[in-house]
This record gives C-alpha cells, structure tokens and sequence, in this order.
C-alpha cells in the first residue's frame, strides 16, 4: 500500500511544529481578544444605542420600524458574541494542539534517546 504521495514523509520538516511561534500566536491573539472585551459587549452596546419603541411613534409603520430595528439589533449583538465566543475556542484549541504536539515531541525525543542508550531495554 505504502505511503501515500499528498502527506509528508516521517521526520520531514513538513511536519516539525514550532511551539514557541504558536505561544507567540496564542498570546497575540488573546491580546486581541482582550482588545475586544474592553468595551462593553456589543449586543449591550446595541441595546443601549437603539431607540425606544415611544420614539418610534403610536402608529403601525413606526412599530413596524422598532421591530425591523430590534431584529437587527439582536442580530447583530448575537453575531459578535457568537464571534467572541468563536475566538476564545480558537485559542484553547491552537493551545491544547500546541501542548499535545510538545507531548508528542518530547516523547518521539526520550524514545530516540532511550534507543541510542546500550544501557535501556527495548
């Protein structure tokens, strides 16, 4: 069957994580996420910002109007909330793969050296 031609050959460079570039990427993006968090959330900020059904008047078009600007309102503060929300999985996710590519690592590192010692058993 053999090894198929679209992957990396074992040991390649194509393969080899660099930990240390995905911490520094981990820890850019949770500043970034920090950035975003300051201020507060935007489905509030939305809320806070859109006028009261009494503005829009006592007559069917303007609580026509309140509707289409409350749905849009909700809309738009779920979507970024479901972004933020997105964001913070992202980064456990580029985390937890970087810890288990650095188990991975370490122990492919202690089974070459307990290989290379005439002193190990096998």
């Amino acid at each position: 069957m053999g090894h198929p031609k679209y992957l990396p050959q074992t040991g390649g460079k194509e393969i080899k994580v660099d930990h240390d570039t995905l911490d520094d990427i981990v820890k850019q993006l949770e500043k970034d996420l920090i950035d975003l968090k300051k201020y507060p959330t935007h489905s509030r900020k939305v809320t806070e910002e859109t006028p009261s059904e009494a503005a829009m008047g006592d007559y069917q078009a303007g609580r026509t109007m309140y509707g289409t600007i409350t749905a849009a309102r909700d809309a738009i503060g779920g979507t970024f909330d479901q972004f933020i929300t997105a964001y913070e999985q992202t980064i456990e996710a580029l985390r937890a793969s970087n810890r288990n590519h650095r188990k991975a690592d370490d122990a492919s590192k202690r089974g070459v050296e307990a290989a290379g010692n005439p002193n190990s058993a096998v």
